[in-house]
Order: C-alpha cells, then sequence, then structure tokens
C-alpha cells in the first residue's frame, strides 16, 4: 500500500460485452461478441502493463469495473486483472474498488467469489421496478430478480451497493416512478443514482420516438418526478450530493467524485477515456481493433524499450480557458457547489470573476448561487443544470 508522497489515481476498466444491448444505451458495448472475451482480458492485462511507468509517481484511490456488463466477466478473469493492477500500480489502503452489474446474471457464488478478490462496492442497474417500464427500456430482469441480487449480494458481504434508477420514462407517471424508488429505499440500499432518460442519436428508443411509436418524454412530469425524489430521498436519510446521486453519510461514489473534481484518471479498455498528465485521450471502441492495437503497442515495446500507445485513437491537451471550464462545469455537479479559494489555488482564477457575466445572468434567474466563499446551483439550477453549463464553455456568446 501506498503512503502520502504518491499523488492520487483513478483506475476505470472497461469491458465492453453485454448478453443483449438494451434500446436506450449509447454506451460503448456489444452484444453477440462473446469470441472475443478470451483475447479481451489479456489485452487489458497488457494495457495495465504498458500504463505502469507512466504512473510510478501516483496510487490508486479508486478503481471501477465499468461497461457493458463487468458481471459477466469470469471470476478467474477479475482475479487477473485485479492481481496486475496490485503488482503493477500503488494503491491506498482505503481503495474504492467498484464493478457494475446486471441483475440477471447475478448468483451468490459469483457475488461471494467477488466481494472475496476484493470488489467492496457494487453498482446495478435497476432502471426501474415497474414490468412494462423495464419491457420498453429492453431489460431482461423482473422486479423479482432485483430484490433477490440484492439479497445475495447482502449474503455475500457487501454493505456498499448502488442501485441506478431512470425518471422521465415515455408514459411513466409519478406514481410508478414512486413506487419504483420507495421499494429500492426498502432495501436499505447505501447509495441511488437517479437519472432522467436522454433519448440519444443513433439509439433503438431514438428511432421508435422518431417514428411515433414510442412518445417522447415529458420534461414536466420528470421534473415532478426529480423534486419528489429530492423530499423522499431526504426524508429517509439519504443525502444527495450531486445532480443525480445520494447516499448515506460517508456511502459517496469516489470513483465518481474523480470525474465532478476534473481530477486525473486512467482508463484502459475499448473506447475507455483518461486524463492523464494534462492530456484527454480516448481508446479505439471497436473491441477487436483494440485488442490488434494493444498486441501491437507490447511487441513494439518489448522490441526496444519504448512503445507507441497504438490502441489510443484520439486526444488533445487542453489549453488553459478548457481545464478552467470544464473544472466550473464539472463542480457545480455537486451540490456542495465551487469553493472560490481552492479554485483559485488551483487554477489560479476566482470563478466569480472569471465567470462575472455569466454568474450575473444566472444568479438573476435563480438558477445559480453565491454564498459567501461558494457557488453553487440553486433547487431551480438542478433541474436546468444545462442552461448554465451550456453559458460556460469557452467562447460561447452570454445574452442576457
Amino acid at each position: 500500500m501506498a503512503n502520502s508522497d504518491f499523488d492520487p489515481l483513478s483506475l476505470y476498466l472497461h469491458i465492453p460485452f453485454c448478453s443483449s444491448k438494451c434500446g436506450y444505451c449509447d454506451f460503448n458495448s456489444y452484444e453477440g461478441l462473446d469470441h472475443l472475451v478470451p483475447e479481451y482480458t489479456p489485452a487489458l492485462l497488457s494495457e495495465i502493463e504498458l500504463w505502469s511507468a507512466a504512473a510510478k509517481s501516483y496510487a490508486l484511490r479508486t478503481i471501477f469495473f465499468g461497461g457493458g456488463t463487468p458481471s459477466l466477466t469470469d471470476l478467474e478473469d477479475i482475479k487477473e486483472i485485479l492481481r496486475s493492477v496490485h503488482a503493477n500500480y500503488q494503491l491506498m489502503e482505503t481503495v474504492e474498488c467498484s464493478l457494475e452489474a446486471n441483475p440477471t446474471e447475478l448468483t451468490l457464488e459469483h457475488l461471494t467469489g467477488l466481494r472475496e478478490l476484493g470488489i467492496n462496492r457494487l453498482s446495478m442497474g435497476v432502471q426501474s421496478m415497474n414490468e412494462e417500464e423495464l419491457l420498453l427500456l429492453e431489460r431482461d430482469h423482473s422486479p423479482e430478480r432485483v430484490l433477490d441480487a440484492v439479497a445475495d449480494a447482502r449474503a455475500a458481504g457487501f454493505d456498499n451497493i448502488n442501485l441506478d434508477l431512470m425518471f422521465g420514462l415515455p408514459d411513466q407517471t409519478l406514481e410508478t416512478w414512486q413506487q419504483s424508488v420507495r421499494t429500492i429505499v426498502s432495501l436499505g440500499t447505501e447509495h441511488l443514482s437517479c437519472y432522467a432518460l436522454t433519448v440519444e442519436p443513433g439509439t433503438a428508443l431514438y428511432y421508435q420516438v422518431q417514428k411515433g411509436f414510442t412518445p417522447e418524454p415529458d420534461p414536466d412530469m420528470a421534473a415532478e418526478q426529480y423534486e419528489w425524489t429530492q423530499d423522499y430521498l431526504k426524508e429517509n436519510g439519504y443525502v444527495q450530493y450531486e445532480i443525480s446521486n445520494w447516499s448515506k453519510p460517508g456511502k459517496e461514489c469516489q470513483h465518481n467524485i474523480v470525474y465532478w473534481n476534473a481530477a486525473p484518471y486512467l482508463g484502459i479498455g475499448a473506447g475507455a477515456h483518461s486524463f492523464f498528465a494534462g492530456q484527454r485521450f480516448g481508446n479505439t471502441d471497436a473491441p477487436n481493433r483494440y485488442i490488434e492495437q494493444v498486441i501491437e503497442t507490447k511487441l513494439e515495446r518489448d522490441n526496444n524499450g519504448r512503445a507507441t500507445m497504438r490502441q489510443i485513437a484520439g486526444g488533445e491537451t487542453p489549453d488553459r480557458e478548457t481545464l478552467i471550464s470544464d473544472a466550473i462545469i464539472l463542480g457545480l455537479r455537486l451540490l456542495q457547489g465551487v469553493n472560490e479559494d481552492e479554485f483559485e489555488t488551483r487554477h489560479g482564477v476566482r470563478p466569480s470573476a472569471y465567470f462575472a457575466k455569466q454568474f450575473s445572468k444566472h444568479a438573476d434567474n435563480g438558477l445559480i448561487e453565491l454564498e459567501g466563499n461558494s457557488v453553487k446551483l440553486s433547487a431551480r439550477g438542478l433541474l436546468l443544470s444545462n442552461e448554465v453549463f451550456i453559458d460556460l464553455i469557452p467562447d460561447r456568446e452570454v445574452v442576457s
């Protein structure tokens, strides 16, 4: 385990395989590519090793298996991946190690194995506890399966569980949303992520809405559902710490907080993105091409001791203006907002001065609040955050 001399770093590991592709999903995930799994894990192991020299002055504070459906991965593969991480990186003693999962594939045996390997946080994609809504979203689990999966996770020793829910669905009523939230809260889950459905271009759901087969989501209903959720979860002991996230005290997702604090993270795997050593970059999306490029990179390094990271599909070195903009947008997602002194120490500017015109506009329209030494979104601003964020993008003309 690392001492305080190391800088903190987060590691994201992308597993792109799914048993089926949900109609609303625009993530880099694939069904029907099971034949690539035996080659994919060795490629991950190679990329983990390839980055180790660059990360030698860092210590991992969080590890996150995302996807796709990481819970489909064999325990032996998870074991090998974690073994490689431990062999190649320094880890903090309190490292948070999360894994995303679908209720369908989880068994008590698999969950017990994951916990024994050091996975200490489980994030389950539930989305709804209503049969009809699950069918709309093309989810392949039932509400009963969710109850069983959570019970099995508890039996396996998990005491930090997140459940994802989705509101603002076509034809979703306030009542059906309330029932989903109440059921999840009754399970004693430590963390809830509640997201408004976004109909993303290129998805099956987008096609259905465009063709009139499925009605568009109702933004007014989504707002009503969101406001009810804020009140209900507060009454039941949850703290809202980010626009879409609530937790029991001390159970906030440390990995996602890294993103919102614009801190460094390294992404491993097909389509994984990184913000590391002052650069933003992303890997090739296609798993087969990713595997080929990692092999090419490793062979090149083995032959001459150096390597060009061929799996990187593109990237940039953000200029100072972009870094400042990204940091304020991400920071405002947090309910605590942005501390002006800390921001100035890190970025050399005071937000209230640097964004004076933008903050004045959105303070006047009630979307942000300037309180002493901090700036944060108002209750109304949490609902309309994109109206604030778009004005904070560099070169964006601010219209009063």
